[in-house]
């Protein structure tokens, strides 16, 4: 039984090919995938799954077939569904497909498929997320517009912000002010506005203003350190909500986990914050870290969909040294 499982990120494209009757499990990174509700973006999407894809059969050599693909991409709709089918299509054959949007695969590879916890995803966007056998619970994931709070988007667009606010002598002195004007190369605030307003900054590019927040706010800068306490706030407000649905669909439920993913948790800022703001609602409930990332999770509800069981210490060991 061959189990394929691909993670579409807005990041990098993970692939993983578990192997059940050899006891062998693989990995392999492709670039990362864009929109695709823009053709654009289909492009680049097919280019990430595929590269991700050949990259896994040259270490597979002789496999031509799987059992089952699960594949998660980020923002996917159910009109592209038969698009990806015959991407993979171009590179293998697949006996039975699941294309679902990345929360599914995320909380399965942090809850290593145990589904006890809800799940808070914070890198370019945010979201929180959790899913029973009846129905899912979801707080936030609106997008850069309408949403994603907390966030290294959001994260970043505070910086300028309070950089502005600075500038204008309407909120605290701050490193951010000089920081994000060098980083964009602006000698003010209207270039910046006018390049954003003009699509030549992206949203990418904001989002990795979140890491001068966080080095910014390490050297004591308040008003970084302020977003940085904010951001956790906001994530901790997804999870709370997403646990009050949960809880007051089924009052039974034992749901005591927190599981964090994304990049913004590499602040101990973020997470701290996030911790308090959700032990102030419930202080059992446990911040934890994933025990997998999203691609193990992709293939973990492959092999729950065929009822094929998983030696994760082979997976463990096959993750060793990878950068997945």
């Amino acid at each position: 039984m061959l189990l394929l499982g691909i993670d579409g990120g807005q990041t990098s494209t993970k692939a993983c090919l578990y192997d059940h009757e050899n006891n062998t499990c693989l990995f392999a990174c492709g670039p990362s995938i864009d929109h695709m509700l823009t053709f654009n973006g289909q492009v680049k999407t097919k280019q990430a799954i595929q590269q991700s894809l050949q990259s896994l059969l040259v270490q597979a050599r002789l496999i031509r077939k799987v059992d089952m693909a699960f594949v998660s991409i980020s923002g996917v709709h159910k009109e592209h569904e038969e698009l990806i089918k015959s991407w993979i299509a171009e590179c293998i054959q697949v006996d039975a497909f699941m294309i679902e949007g990345d929360v599914k695969a995320n909380l399965a590879g942090a809850s290593n498929g145990n589904n006890d916890g809800v799940l808070i995803i914070a890198g370019g966007g945010s979201i929180g997320y959790y899913f029973d056998e009846r129905q899912e619970f979801v707080a936030g994931g609106y997008g850069h517009i309408l949403g994603d709070e907390g966030s290294a988007y959001w994260i970043g667009l505070q910086a300028i912000k309070a950089g502005i606010r600075d500038s204008e002598a309407r909120g605290p002195l701050t490193v951010l002010r000089k920081q994000t004007l060098d980083y964009f190369g602006e000698e003010s605030f209207w270039g910046i506005k006018k390049r954003i307003h003009a699509d030549k900054i992206q949203r990418s590019d904001i989002a990795q203003l979140s890491l001068l927040v966080e080095q910014t706010a390490a050297k004591g800068d308040e008003a970084a350190q302020s977003i940085l306490q904010q951001a956790g706030e906001e994530l901790g407000g997804l999870a709370i909500s997403v646990l009050q649905q949960a809880r007051a669909c089924d009052p039974a439920l034992k749901l005591d986990n927190v599981y964090m993913t994304g990049g913004v948790f590499h602040s101990e800022r973020v997470v701290n914050s996030m911790q308090a703001a959700i032990h102030r609602y419930d202080a059992a409930v446990r911040i934890s870290r994933p025990q997998f990332p999203p691609v193990v999770g992709a293939v973990i509800l492959a092999a729950q969909a065929l009822q094929v069981s998983m030696d994760m210490a082979v997976v463990k060991k096959a993750l060793q040294g990878e950068q997945i």
